[in-house]
């Protein structure tokens, strides 16, 4: 018996291609999210207050050093300084954020669990795809073709973690603050446009770590690894052909500058996570804790929704404008791309099943959370979370 069901495994991948391919072919602009200010955005500016727990400390100001290799006048690092301004005012400003930006306080991306374990930085971005040693269920994140957007992915990821990621990711010796997802990967090619699967033949295609490794293979690929620092300059010279990226990610890495086209393929997500040092955490009094954890969860959703998806349909405006050809596939052509990516899936579940690792389990509660997303909008989302955080990420 098959490990997934795939007549409603292909059904489900059916309907998010064609989801995604209605949007490009509409070519819905960034105006479509802007005739009313979401909850999120009333929430970073202050008109909407989160249910944290009542502020007592009244020490001196705490900073806490955060270290991330995005540049401070990205758009993500944009949203991110209005999260880090959102938290000194709802602390009075007793809890503050000190970034260090591009990588200036150590690598932010490979070696990044070593920064923040070892107190060089207090927090920061930690990414599992870039440090995959030690990592088996937490790499279930990028199963390809479960998701449509960020808020589904990101809000899925935090609420899987307590139950099956959270003893891989502490095994750093370090927390998780919180984890933010891509949307689904497009591919970016400069050279040869991606009409059908076997275009895909020898390609080197950029993955840079966990399944969407093994994904670019079953596609035929053959998959190369570099930062995404360095996937620019990487992609301009040719050492990689074809490059699978989230539409928002064109523009912070500056693929857009050199991309001649661009196929709706929704292969993966990445997950993209914020770990904490232990220590940092503990010295923290006991209501800043509570009001941290909170916020972080808060933040989480903001940069899912402005940030990912919000910004990935201002990056196709901009596409569209510089002339990069999209083409999206037809339903029958995708589910080619679906068909060879299954094994994929069901390699994942067998070898962790065989290790005792509840991965069907995971897998089963991942398409229902998808579903339960799905169903809400992103003020439903955010209001939850205003309201209350999802427990067990941290134990305090």
């Amino acid at each position: 018996m098959n490990l997934i069901n795939k007549k409603n495994f292909r059904v489900a991948v059916k309907k998010t291609f064609l989801l995604f391919g209605c949007i490009a072919a509409l070519g819905l602009t960034n105006s479509s999210f802007a005739d009313q200010k979401t909850l999120v955005e009333k929430w970073l500016d202050g008109e909407v207050k989160a249910n944290y727990p009542k502020l007592t400390y009244n020490g001196p100001p705490i900073t806490l050093k955060y270290s991330t290799f995005v540049a401070p006048g990205t758009p993500m690092g944009k949203i991110q300084q209005r999260t880090f301004d959102r938290l000194k005012a709802d602390t009075n400003g007793k809890l503050l954020v000190q970034p260090y930006w591009s990588s200036s306080l150590a690598n932010a991306q490979r070696g990044a669990f070593d920064a923040v374990s070892q107190g060089i930085a207090d927090f920061g971005t930690c990414y599992v795809i870039f440090n995959t040693g030690g990592f088996k269920m937490f790499l279930g994140l990028q199963l390809p073709y479960v998701f449509e957007n960020s808020l589904q992915s990101s809000s899925t990821a935090e609420e899987l973690y307590p139950k099956y990621l959270k003893k891989e990711y502490e095994g750093r010796d370090v927390y998780l603050l919180h984890v933010s997802t891509t949307q689904p990967q497009q591919i970016l090619t400069q050279k040869k446009q991606i009409l059908k699967l076997e275009d895909l033949k020898g390609q080197k295609m950029w993955a840079p770590g966990g399944l969407s490794q093994e994904i670019a293979l079953a596609l035929g690929g053959s998959p190369t690894s570099v930062q995404s620092s360095e996937i620019y300059t990487a992609f301009q010279s040719g050492v990689v052909d074809a490059v699978p990226m989230h539409d928002a990610g064109t523009k912070l890495f500056r693929l857009i500058e050199t991309a001649k086209y661009r196929t709706v393929a929704n292969l993966w997500i990445n997950p993209t996570e914020y770990c904490l040092n232990k220590k940092a955490w503990a010295g923290l009094p006991p209501d800043l804790k509570g009001i941290f954890y909170h916020w972080a969860q808060i933040a989480n959703t903001a940069e899912a929704q402005l940030y990912y998806d919000r910004e990935s349909v201002e990056a196709l405006d901009d596409m569209n404008k510089r002339g990069i050809k999209s083409t999206t596939l037809p339903p029958e052509e995708l589910a080619r791309w679906a068909k060879v990516s299954e094994p994929v899936i069901q390699n994942f579940i067998k070898t962790n099943t065989a290790e005792g690792l509840p991965a069907k389990a995971f897998y089963d509660d991942m398409l229902a959370l998808q579903k339960k997303y799905k169903a809400m909008t992103p003020d439903q989302v955010t209001q939850a979370l205003l309201d209350k955080p999802i427990p067990g990420i941290i134990d305090f």
